[in-house]
């Protein structure tokens, strides 16, 4: 609320354009901040071993292991899944890899991350076990987006009020030459 304060009793036509962009950065900072403070509390973390064909939830997600199959980059291999995303009817497909380099001996995980308006599904692929089934790390980030959704409005308000600096500035040099 204090955010918007400094339009309050004010004739909106003529508030400076740089005020509103104040109005609205300091309105990105809160809530890129609600998002911070929720993303983890309200996180959703799980850790399965599954085979292929094996359904895991997190959040309002499903995901089943399709399968595993390799891949090859430019200075490293991987082993790659392909898992199934389902959400209500709607279906994705996402591929974190578990790379592996040669020089230095090195191996990582390469997430996938299904983002939506709501939050976003972190997919990691593990190691295996013996007895045939793969680790997956699974969360379901349902505020943190709204961390991103601040920095853009940071970064609107921000050339908002660069814009209506750099107006005010013509003006007054515009007044000053015809006096």
């Amino acid at each position: 609320m204090a955010s918007v304060a400094p339009l309050w009793k004010r004739n909106l036509r003529r508030t400076p354009l740089f005020t509103y962009g104040m109005v609205i950065a300091h309105l990105g900072i809160a809530v890129s901040l609600a998002g911070m403070a929720s993303d983890s509390a309200f996180t959703k973390e799980t850790l399965v071993a599954v085979r292929a064909g094996d359904p895991a939830r997190v959040g309002p997600y499903q995901v089943t292991l399709d399968g595993i199959s390799p891949v090859i980059g430019d200075n490293w291999s991987a082993l790659e899944a392909r898992l199934s995303v389902v959400r209500g009817t709607n279906t994705r497909v996402l591929h974190p890899q578990l790379r592996f380099f040669a020089n230095p001996p090195t191996s990582t995980n390469e997430s996938a991350i299904l983002t939506a308006l709501d939050g976003q599904l972190y997919t990691v692929l593990g190691q295996p076990d013996a007895q045939g089934r793969w680790q997956l790390r699974l969360w379901w980030k349902p505020f943190v987006t709204l961390i991103w959704f601040g920095g853009v409005l940071i970064a609107l308000g921000g050339m908002l009020s660069l814009i209506g600096r750099v107006r005010r500035e013509r003006r007054t040099s515009l007044r000053a030459e015809w006096a």
